[in-house]
């Protein structure tokens, strides 16, 4: 449970950022990372085993979603890829590739409507993560 709160507060805290300024700060992802290794390892030194079959999963969605940005030439911004990244760190690949999945349906919602007022605007893509780990948390 540790795991999830400490995600949600990184992720309010960027997506206030992200809403902002509409950019993530690169400093900030790279402690949510840095910091979900340590959590990472540590829990699973405990355990007696460190599984890094499992670690190295947890990279795979954050990793699908800086292929994407590299590929649309940043339409997908590489500090969402980390920020999925990093929170696969910290909750597991499965979870971070739920959460990602959700967030990407929630930011075609709001895409959609804003295709429909007629806004041709950038949409920030962390708080439709944040609000896909709350649904994940609430109904997964």
């Amino acid at each position: 449970m540790t795991a999830y709160c400490v995600s949600l507060m990184f992720l309010a805290g960027l997506s206030a950022e992200d809403i902002k300024e509409k950019k993530i700060s690169v400093y900030y992802v790279l402690i949510f990372a840095l910091s979900g290794i340590v959590f990472r390892v540590f829990t699973q030194f405990l355990w007696n085993e460190i599984l890094w079959n499992e670690i190295s999963w947890s990279f795979f969605p954050g990793s699908v979603l800086l292929l994407l940005a590299f590929l649309t030439k940043e339409d997908i911004g590489y500090g969402d890829g980390m920020c999925v990244l990093a929170l696969g760190l910290w909750t597991g690949g499965w979870f971070a590739l739920t959460v990602m999945c959700i967030g990407i349906m929630l930011a075609g919602i709001w895409g959609m409507v804003c295709i429909f007022r007629r806004k041709r605007e950038t949409i920030p893509f962390v708080p439709f993560l944040l609000l896909g780990m709350e649904v994940a948390l609430v109904y997964a």
